[in-house]
């Protein structure tokens, strides 16, 4: 019998019943026993300790669902930030470190096909036709492309052009990094000679 009024209740209230909230309160046995004995003995006070028990529910499913949306649209807005902060602060490799322009982020990076390079120039290349020890330490000053871009316009006689081919980069490029080394050069020597 008691079964049965229980079955009836939840038939009658089947659209209330499979509302998600309401479906899990009634998950917890604890809350399925209150329900269940406010439908058996319907006093005042068992209405009350169902009442009070759902209201509880509800906050803390209402507290977890606040908590899930920020923690959500926190890592969107995460996100965005992060990407727009990315797209704002690029990497410039062409830009000159200091003010004066100077050697370029670019320069600095090493490329392992100029090392070999780098053994020829050594070898028999830029360094062999010079005699002047202080031009000598000054062009060790030098990075390894700009030694190399000195070797081919003054050692092997390359045009600009046949050097920019040679390295796979603008002619522009090429004379931009020939006008830096020689005004390094310039400067280290001007310090040495005073």
């Amino acid at each position: 019998m008691e079964k049965q009024k229980i079955e009836e209740f939840f038939y009658r209230n089947n659209a209330q019943v499979n509302n998600p909230i309401i479906k899990s309160f009634l998950s917890d046995s604890n809350n399925l026993y209150l329900v269940q004995k406010a439908i058996l003995y319907p006093t005042e006070q068992n209405k009350k300790l169902v009442d009070e028990s759902f209201q509880s529910h509800y906050i803390n499913v209402r507290k977890i669902k606040y908590v899930s949306n920020l923690i959500y649209f926190f890592s969107l807005d995460f996100d965005k930030k992060r990407r727009r902060l990315q797209n704002r602060a690029l990497l410039i490799l062409d830009k000159g470190l200091s003010e004066e322009g100077g050697t370029t982020a670019k320069e600095l990076i090493e490329d392992a096909s100029v090392e070999i390079e780098l053994d020829h120039i050594v070898d028999g290349g830029l360094f062999d036709n010079i005699e002047d020890e202080l031009l000598l330490k000054s062009l060790q000053k030098l990075t390894v492309k700009q030694l190399q871009i000195l070797e081919m316009i003054y050692v092997k006689e390359f045009s600009i052009k046949e050097i920019a081919h040679t390295l796979q980069t603008t002619p522009q490029n090429i004379s931009n990094l020939h006008r830096k080394a020689l005004n390094k050069l310039k400067t280290t020597l001007s310090k040495k000679g005073e």
